[in-house]
């Protein structure tokens, strides 16, 4: 289904990135990308769509498969890899062994990374985001005219829960919008930039996840995402509900109102899909995770290894809340914007969640 000319505030729209091919993102100015992704590749609903037409998986070579599993198996596996390897030395080593690894450690935490602008256009990074959003089959979701007031409007603070043990989705927006939209970063847990192997996911564009820099990536002409539920959404999934810890995390409402700052919200279907997690049942780890702000626990996905499922991942985002400006905002006003925000994710998890195959699940709040 093409787009027809129903621009009604209920029609529903998407964009399958894992159906893009790779000459249209390959396509060296943004807005010749954009333009031609909506002219050729905006599907419409009618005015909303059917159970579960959105949920096919698109067409990936055993080749692609394989080199997905090797990243993430080098990425997300890494750093299990080297504590393990750690706890090896340290009872098996020799101190100059010990000291070895341990330099090694610290060059794998502060090697740059790159930082042109231009990194995310360079012809192998394009063809292995492609081969990235053809493994998890992802999507751009939104209704009415979200997509346009997204695009053009001020620059806005994207917040998309759930975190689950990776946000893909989140991950995946980064080579996205800045291929299809506008310059935009990731703003992850600062602990990510220095995790060994970890850090690679960064590669796509980031800032730090704090008031100062979220808000200088704005004035900067930079739209910037975080996962607003954090380390502590980790530890809440369940099989039957999606649960965000989310319901008394109010800095976002507050940053807003005092900076003047747009936010987007919206909500990673499949994030949870992913990987399984393992953690103790006494919520040690989550103490501990929440104290240190570093996540402790296991993740594994295939073959028992830290290699995510192939799930199919959705970004269903809505339109722009842009707050009165207020230098000191009261509760009450930060109660209010933050009442609009879980309403907008909640209706970007229900408006959506049935065509997604996600029909039997509810998002809980907590």
């Amino acid at each position: 289904m093409k787009r027809g000319n129903d621009d009604s505030k209920n029609k529903q729209h998407a964009i399958e990135l894992g159906m893009l091919p790779l000459s249209v993102l390959m396509l060296p100015d943004r807005d010749d990308r954009r333009k031609e992704i909506e002219k050729r590749w905006l599907l419409d609903g009618d005015p909303t769509f059917a159970s579960k037409a959105l949920a096919s998986q698109a067409p990936l070579s055993q080749l692609e498969d394989l080199l997905v599993c090797v990243f993430f198996l080098i990425t997300m596996g890494g750093p299990l890899m080297m504590i393990f390897l750690f706890h090896v030395l340290l009872f098996l080593g020799t101190w100059s062994q010990v000291a070895v690894y341990l330099t090694t450690v610290v060059l794998l935490c502060f090697h740059p990374l790159p930082t042109s602008k231009s990194f995310a256009q360079r012809e192998y990074v394009v063809k292995f985001s492609q081969v990235l959003y053809k493994y998890f089959s992802y999507r751009f979701v939104w209704s009415g005219d979200s997509w346009e007031k997204a695009r053009d409007g001020p620059c806005w603070i994207g917040a998309a829960p759930p975190h689950g043990a990776l946000p893909i989705a989140n991950v995946l927006c980064m080579p996205a919008i800045n291929c299809a939209t506008r310059e935009f970063v990731g703003a992850p847990a600062s602990v990510v930039a220095y995790t060994p192997f970890l850090r690679y996911l960064l590669l796509f564009g980031y800032c730090p996840v704090n008031a100062s820099s979220l808000t200088r990536a704005c004035q900067d002409d930079k739209c910037v995402g975080i996962v607003p539920d954090g380390i502590a959404g980790i530890f809440k999934n369940n099989e039957r509900d999606e649960v965000v810890k989310l319901k008394h995390r109010k800095g976002l409402a507050k940053l807003a109102i005092k900076q003047g700052l747009s936010i987007v919200p919206a909500y990673s279907h499949g994030n949870t899909d992913a990987f399984h997690v393992w953690y103790d049942k006494w919520g040690v780890l989550e103490t501990l995770s929440r104290k240190l702000r570093v996540s402790l626990f296991i993740p594994y996905g295939r073959f028992g290894l830290p290699i995510p499922f192939r799930c199919n991942v959705t970004m269903a985002f809505s339109a722009p809340i842009t707050p009165v400006q207020a230098n000191e905002p009261t509760q009450q006003e930060i109660d209010k914007l933050h009442d609009q925000v879980l309403n907008r994710i909640t209706e970007c998890f229900d408006g959506y969640k049935d065509c997604l195959g996600y029909g039997a699940k509810r998002i809980v709040f907590v």
